[in-house]
């Protein structure tokens, strides 16, 4: 008798215990709300499904001291998100395959008739009562996967495992599996659930992640995790019961699959909602003034303080006149006699001044188009004395290369064949221009350009460039840009034909 009260006070303390680890998930949404100080509001957000009361804010705290508040919930506003749906089967031969046949026929139930959304993703993954393997569970759909007939058919393609455990019946990888399944949803987007199907015996852990520390992580990423209990002879299971109503998941116990089945639809169109929990506003009366310093808030849910930094807001025009009313009216009166008094003065001074400004524009006119005509002057200076200076640059480099042409006695010529008429050119300058009009060489022909090339002694040769003509300069065949001449390379211009001798 003695050893039945020790387990019931251990499962009366785990509940417990569950229960107020349950509570640390909520938060302060945004901030706060100062449009009305001293009046402040805030939204809290809670997600645990049930919708709280205000019996549950156990005390609202401003700077130490408790404060009066109005509570408010807010109307929800679900967003249909993407559901990522983790199924966790539990696969034991202890009770004759009852378990295994009861999970089967649940989910071919629920994906056969449930009106499942394409946008939601389902993963199934089996485990067994003791396997004490890492991994501990094992997916049977290759990840997660929105095809219903692939799922469908991964359950009907699931062999059910035969391995007894008759040393440790009660030992499970459960909460190992359910960790692994927390790791595995964790970098997803959207709402995200984990569904246990077990037998809900009373178990010990033989993974090395106890039923606390796996709570703990659910909590913390607020994962909600849904147990459909197998009940075969052990009755309800608490401690799974306990484990999951704490992480605002919920637990079913079921002895028919058609039953289960019919929970599973109902539970499926409610995850959304429940994942996304609820907020509330929460309204009180600061006893700061504007300008104080930082004050800190702590709200308490069920017994679970959360705390958040509230920082008066300064005065404004509006605040101000509002609270300071006869400072407010004094100050009108005496800003309204320094702008009077300022009005007078431009007054009198622009009477006094008026004969003056013409004066002055008409001397900064004329300061202006002074210093425009000595800038334009010295511009044309600038650029006089600029052309002046490339002039003799290129007349004494032009008289270089003439020299050295000289001294070097390098003269050649341009034997030129226009529609058979044949003449030669002797080139004896360092730039040689070529073309139907306007050039040293004249060359009549209409598909020559009026400038059309040029030879330009660098020296030590000569090279001829193309001056952008239209149909380009052709040396040896080859169309070029720029290129040395060597003596015997025809030159094409057109339909003219110049031999370099």
């Amino acid at each position: 008798m003695k050893k039945y009260w020790n387990v019931g006070i251990i499962l009366l303390f785990l509940c417990n215990s569950f229960n107020l680890l349950g509570q640390q998930t909520g938060k302060i949404e945004n901030g706060f709300n100062t449009d009305n100080f001293p009046d402040v509001s805030f939204v809290y957000h809670s997600y645990n499904p049930s919708v709280l009361e205000k019996s549950d804010i156990w005390y609202l705290k401003e700077s130490g001291s408790n404060r009066d508040f109005s509570f408010e919930k807010l109307p929800n506003r679900i967003v249909n998100q993407p559901q990522n749906i983790l199924i966790l089967w539990e696969d034991m031969a202890h009770n004759g395959f009852g378990q295994y046949d009861f999970t089967k026929k649940t989910l071919l139930g629920f994906f056969n008739t449930a009106d499942i959304s394409t946008q939601d993703r389902f993963a199934i993954s089996t485990f067994n009562r003791r396997t004490n393997t890492n991994p501990a569970s094992k997916s049977i759909t290759n990840g997660f996967s929105n095809d219903r007939y692939q799922l469908i058919q991964s359950i009907e393609d699931y062999q059910r495992s035969s391995q007894y455990y008759q040393d440790f019946p009660n030992r499970s990888d459960m909460y190992t599996a359910i960790r692994e399944g927390l790791e595995q949803l964790a970098p997803l987007k959207n709402t995200k659930a984990i569904i246990v199907f077990t037998s809900g015996y009373s178990m010990k852990n033989s993974g090395a992640d106890s039923e606390v520390q796996v709570l703990l992580k659910a909590q913390q990423l607020h994962i909600p995790i849904y147990i459909f209990q197998y009940y075969y002879r052990s009755g309800v299971a608490p401690e799974a019961e306990g484990f999951a109503k704490s992480t605002f998941g919920g637990f079913y116990s079921h002895k028919d699959a058609h039953t289960a089945e019919t929970a599973l639809i109902n539970l499926y169109s409610k995850i959304n909602t429940r994942y996304q929990g609820h907020n509330y506003r929460i309204t009180f009366t600061s006893n700061a003034k504007r300008n104080d310093d930082v004050r800190m808030v702590s709200l308490s849910v069920k017994g679970v303080e959360i705390q958040e930094q509230l920082f008066p807001p300064t005065h404004t025009f509006k605040t101000f006149a509002k609270e300071y009313p006869w400072v407010f009216v004094l100050a009108i009166i005496v800003l309204a006699g320094i702008v009077t008094g300022v009005v007078l003065f431009v007054r009198k001074t622009k009477q006094d001044t008026q004969a003056n400004r013409e004066t002055i524009k008409q001397l900064e006119e004329q300061h202006i188009k002074d210093v425009e005509e000595a800038r334009q002057q010295q511009i044309a200076r600038d650029q006089k004395a600029k052309e002046e200076i490339i002039r003799k640059q290129k007349e004494e480099e032009e008289n270089r290369l003439r020299n050295l042409m000289a001294v070097k006695n390098v003269y050649p010529r341009l034997k030129c064949n226009i529609d058979s008429n044949i003449f030669t050119y002797e080139i004896s300058k360092p730039i040689t221009t070529l073309g139907r009009e306007n050039s040293d060489v004249i060359l009549p022909n209409h598909k020559v350009s009026r400038q059309h090339a040029k030879i330009v002694f660098n020296g030590s040769c000569f090279e001829i460039i193309d001056d952008d003509s239209t149909n380009g300069v052709w040396v040896n065949g080859q169309k070029v840009a720029q290129t040395t001449l060597r003596s015997g390379d025809t030159i094409i211009l057109g339909d003219v034909v110049v031999t370099f001798i």
